[in-house]
């Protein structure tokens, strides 16, 4: 009994341990950009996961049929030239919003990839979410900011 008592309190502090690392992750991307509302590919962007680091973020917004939405797709990959030692990047949150041209947020969406590992020349990791956009930005624009929480491991 005293070993199973002793085995749950460590998974339970493993756990919080692990929880608390989630909502402290370090900000690694946070960019914001502007969404032309008449056309299909609203906006194309690219950004390093960490300054001055190979893992990069692609991201493209297309405006949905009926104009009520828009469709956020990411895209991570890490590319090194052969033979060099690199670290994995840790993907622990990414945050998607879409904001007005004042910076309120109309809606927003957090994708929980429960710590995924980046690997140096594997597969990219695509991620897509679909999010409403304000009924006056359909005409004159919106934004859509996207954050990247995680760390290289």
């Amino acid at each position: 009994m005293k070993k199973h008592l002793i085995v749950l309190t460590t998974l339970l502090a493993w756990a919080l341990a692990t929880d608390a690392w989630a909502q402290t992750a370090p900000l690694q991307v946070d960019v914001r950009v502007r969404v032309n509302p008449d056309r299909t590919i609203g906006a194309i962007f690219r950004r390093p996961v960490q300054e001055g680091q190979p893992a990069r973020l692609r991201g493209v917004i297309l405006n949905q049929p009926g104009g009520e939405t828009a469709r956020v797709d990411l895209r991570f990959s890490y590319r090194i030239p052969p033979g060099t030692i690199a670290l994995d990047e840790i993907i622990n949150r990414i945050v998607i919003s879409v904001e007005d041209s004042t910076g309120t947020e109309f809606s927003h969406v957090s994708i929980e990839p429960n710590d995924i590992h980046l690997n140096p020349n594997r597969v990219p990791l695509d991620y897509s979410a679909t999010l409403y956009i304000p009924e006056d930005a359909r005409e004159d624009g919106y934004f859509v900011r996207v954050r990247v929480f995680g760390n290289y491991e």
